[in-house]
């Protein structure tokens, strides 16, 4: 089993719209509630509200109302009373940010230092996506592990899979894989994957 703290960012619907960012740490999920989802530039704080802990059973939890937006493993950088800077490592590689408490609540804030190497894999090791093709074995990193599988379609316009929502292009597309072990399907960028012989 992967001993590196496991986080999810769950796609919440009721009762309005909003993402919930929950981030294993002695033994429950740490969560918040951010209305307006990650920062996907240092210039944008988002609003991040504290909520009660949530238990490890719900890292993979959904429903008709909730979807794993992202699923990965996450990385302490550096903490105090006020700050607290994280690396989520994800589906399409790995994002640090910060956490800044307020009077009231916290701002989850992107970092403008970045990590040099994006994805779980060392430098070199990720897949080049015009590499990959339909039919190829390949692995990748889970909370629960490394995961074997073999790529089933390549998606280059945006998709639905298993309830989830994927963003794709001809320039970014997505991988379809299915794992060996339980034959579920799941959705990577070419970074996250690993070519097996």
């Amino acid at each position: 089993m992967d001993p590196r703290p496991a986080f999810v960012l769950h796609d919440h619907r009721v009762p309005r719209p909003h993402f919930d960012l929950r981030l294993e740490q002695d033994g429950v999920l740490r969560s918040w509630a951010v209305p307006r989802g990650l920062p996907d530039s240092p210039a944008h704080n988002r609003l991040a509200v504290q909520v009660p802990d949530h238990d490890l059973g719900h890292l993979t939890y959904t429903d008709e109302n909730k979807f794993i937006a992202d699923i990965g493993w996450w990385e302490e950088i550096d903490r105090t009373g006020k700050r607290f800077v994280f690396v989520l490592h994800g589906r399409s590689g790995a994002v640090r940010y910060a956490l800044i408490r307020t009077d009231t609540d916290w701002l989850l804030h992107r970092t403008k230092e970045q990590p040099r190497v994006a994805g779980d894999l060392p430098a070199g090791h990720g897949v080049a996506m015009s590499q990959l093709e339909v039919g190829d074995k390949v692995s990748w990193n889970t909370p629960q592990g490394a995961t074997h599988g073999v790529v089933k379609d390549v998606k280059t316009k945006d998709f639905q899979l298993a309830k989830q929502k994927f963003t794709a292009t001809e320039d970014e597309p997505m991988f379809v894989v299915e794992s060996d072990k339980s034959g579920h399907r799941a959705a990577h960028r070419a970074e996250a994957l690993h070519r097996r012989s």
